[in-house]
């Protein structure tokens, strides 16, 4: 094979890196974002024509001003217009592979694209990695496969990511060999795809189980780092504990490095994705029902986890997470609400989370994410921040950077009719109290394309005003507060909460605990920074609380009753776990451990409120199975019955007594019943007794049966 593909019947037109390419999602059960600006509507819009199912993977391409191209799930290929795009069918991909399919432009030109696609676990990774190429310029526009499923490694996994080169132009595919530490990073040029990839061996060789071949890697915005995932059915996968893997990326020569391990107690990571500063990942936990923020960058995994922060995501599990094009990360659950990470390169909790922030109903993403490049949400080597001068009048100063070789030439368009060459130019936006859409290409002479990067700017800072509303969901927990400020929100405003009693929070829709009744006055406030002047509200919230008690922890003989009652004014109760209790929605309840065993009782009042208190039973275990020599059945209320005494581990499977002609009189499989002295109603004689215990030790999985004499005394 030729060291790279050649693709001389192409013709060749200058082509712009743009960060606009994905700015159309389509995921999961038809459904999509768009994250193209509607006037006065907000970013993103949820879509409702999309034509792809998918499970898990799948990739959008969109042109260089954010007009959709085409979408696909690494299985069928649809055009701008929602149909099947021409010879887009029968795709090597899987839909339930956790990066399927990954739509990666060539540089240089304005109409070739790549589809990598890999398979999935259900089907024994049996196609392995292999690539298609679209020509966008056939089917009058609407594209064609030129080149269709041509095998770039058999070994596969259901992970692969692209990132961009340190030249700002080319890419690298990087892929994953199956049950192994091998990764191949394969580079994309403007003479196409090179066939000889880079190999790297690092980290933990991933062969204890076949789900450690599942699973995501992404590749920082800065190009420096790859996170490595897989999917954890249990805390345990081959008896190895749930983790990530951090590698040293170098995104000039392809080479992955180094590999730290990164784990916590019942972590369960499945999904990743960075902080557009590439200092933070966040992980999803969806067996967990949980997200963490780890600081990336770290020298240890001893500090790495000790930098983690949690989450909660109680309505939903989170799996599949990407950095959209307007710097926030979209969260993807099974149901039809998408989670937004408004400010992800914040320290959490203070990111500004919204685990149901966009609906996509009626369709949901299921277990779906889109794929994209490392820099196209955000690039930190090639792309411009502004500063607005000033009294906000429309003065606002742009600094831009780059990563290409050579001499790089800067053209601006401030979206007003102005431009500029300079490399970081002052403008005067008038009026200054628009939205405008300011671009910036950056070229070099030893480069073979441009790279393009967009940005909404509001010289005169934003407008609207501040508003919220609060839920108090339990007076003795906690209260749910929600931003309702919206014209601020749709322009990524950040926030400062001050819930009155020395607390604040910079999250958009905060949770906040009282720890003692009152009426606190809540103050909602802007922040400074890039706005033109701080809007807040106060408003009083009323916190009235109210508590329950359980009984008191108690340590008891295993087999033995406790009787459990709670105390409070509660309308309903509920006790938990089920395990070995008489009933479960009663003030009172009786349980009969077979071991240690904590409870927890929640009481739930008229308006709703929940509080709860626990109680802990110490069950004091038999060494063996123990039957007393003697017992009285006469009606004293003292050793009435005779009953075997064992371990919680062992099964009861008969305990029967026999008279002295060997009849059997009593038997039972139930630990909590004895032999009351009497046979069909009648009392039985003074006199010694057989009885015999059958049962199983669960520990050892071992039989076990015992034999013994009792005497009955009237």
């Amino acid at each position: 094979m030729s060291k790279n593909i050649p693709l001389l019947f192409f013709l060749f037109f200058s082509f712009t890196v743009s960060a606009q390419q994905n700015n159309i999602w389509y995921f999961g059960r038809q459904a999509g974002l768009d994250f193209n600006s509607q006037g006065g509507q907000p970013v993103p819009t949820a879509l409702q024509n999309s034509a792809m199912n998918t499970d898990e993977g799948c990739s959008t391409i969109c042109d260089d001003n954010g007009n959709l191209l085409f979408y696909t799930n690494g299985i069928t290929v649809y055009n701008k217009e929602h149909n099947v795009m021409q010879n887009g069918d029968n795709l090597l991909g899987n839909k339930s592979a956790c990066q399927s399919g990954l739509i990666v432009p060539q540089p240089g030109g304005d109409s070739l694209f790549y589809i990598f696609t890999t398979d999935a676990i259900e089907n024994n990774f049996a196609n392995g990695y292999n690539y298609s190429i679209v020509n966008m310029k056939k089917d009058n526009g609407r594209g064609s496969i030129v080149v269709k499923n041509q095998l770039l490694s058999q070994s596969c996994t259901e992970r692969m990511t692209a990132a961009r080169h340190a030249n700002g132009v080319d890419i690298w595919l990087i892929t994953n060999d199956n049950n192994s530490n091998t990764f191949r990073s394969w580079l994309i040029t403007c003479n196409g795809l090179q066939t000889a990839p880079i190999v790297s061996n690092a980290g933990i060789v991933m062969n204890f189980n076949v789900l450690t071949n599942t699973g995501y890697m992404k590749v920082s915005p800065d190009g420096k780092q790859l996170c490595h995932t897989f999917f954890p059915l249990g805390e345990e996968v081959g008896g190895v504990s749930n983790f990530i893997q951090l590698f040293n990326f170098d995104n000039n020569s392809g080479i992955i490095s180094g590999g730290i391990k990164v784990t916590r107690p019942n972590a369960s990571y499945i999904g990743c994705e960075y902080s557009p500063d590439s200092k933070y990942i966040y992980l999803t936990r969806p067996t967990k029902t949980m997200i963490d923020q780890i600081e990336a960058k770290l020298a240890t995994s001893a500090a790495i986890e000790a930098s983690a922060v949690s989450m909660p995501t109680p309505s939903s599990k989170p799996f599949g997470i990407q950095l959209g094009p307007d710097e926030k990360i979209y969260v993807f659950n099974e149901s039809q609400n998408v989670g937004v990470i408004n400010n992800p390169n914040n320290k959490a909790p203070n990111v500004g989370f919204n685990e149901a922030q966009i609906s996509t109903s009626p369709h949901t993403a299921y277990l779906s994410s889109p794929s994209f490049m490392n820099d196209v949400a955000f690039d930190p080597n090639n792309s411009f921040t502004y500063t607005l001068l000033g009294g906000c009048d429309g003065q606002v100063q742009f600094t831009s950077f780059s990563s290409m070789p050579g001499n790089v030439s800067w053209f601006w368009d401030f979206g007003d009719g102005s431009t500029s060459t300079l490399q970081n130019p002052m403008h005067v936006f008038t009026p200054s109290d628009q939205t405008y859409t300011v671009s910036l290409t950056m070229s070099s002479n030893l480069s073979c394309a441009n790279i393009k990067r967009s940005r909404l700017i509001q010289p005169a800072g934003i407008s609207g005003e501040v508003s919220y509303d609060f839920t108090i969901r339990c007076d003795s927990d906690y209260v749910r507060f929600t931003n309702t400020s919206k014209t601020l929100l749709d322009n990524n405003v950040q926030f400062v909460w001050d819930f009155g009693d020395g607390a604040t929070s910079t999250d958009v829709n905060p949770i906040h605990t009282y720890s003692v009744a009152g009426q606190y006055n809540v103050k909602l406030s802007t922040t400074a920074g890039s706005t033109c002047s701080i809007k807040e509200l106060t408003q009083a919230v009323n916190i009235v609380s109210f508590q329950i008690a359980a009984t008191a922890d108690v340590t008891v003989l295993v087999g033995n009753p406790v009787y459990l009652s709670a105390s409070g004014p509660p309308v309903e109760y509920a006790w938990s776990p089920a395990k070995w209790l008489s009933d479960t929605a009663s003030k009172n309840t009786i349980a009969t451990p077979l071991e240690d065993i904590k409870y927890i009782v929640t009481g739930t009042n008229s308006d709703g409120c929940h509080t709860s208190d626990s109680v802990f039973i110490k069950v004091i275990q038999y060494d063996n199975v123990y039957v007393p020599s003697a017992f009285t059945p006469n009606n004293d209320g003292k050793n009435e019955t005779i009953k075997p005494y064992f371990p919680g581990t062992v099964t009861l499977d008969a305990f029967i007594i026999f008279d002295r002609w060997g009849n059997k009189i009593f038997s039972s499989n139930e630990r909590s019943t004895g032999w009351d002295g009497t046979f069909k109603g009648a009392n039985q004689p003074n006199g010694v007794y057989v009885w015999t215990f059958s049962g199983k030790d669960t520990k050892t999985n071992q039989a076990i049966y015992k034999k013994g004499t009792v005497t009955l005394i009237r």
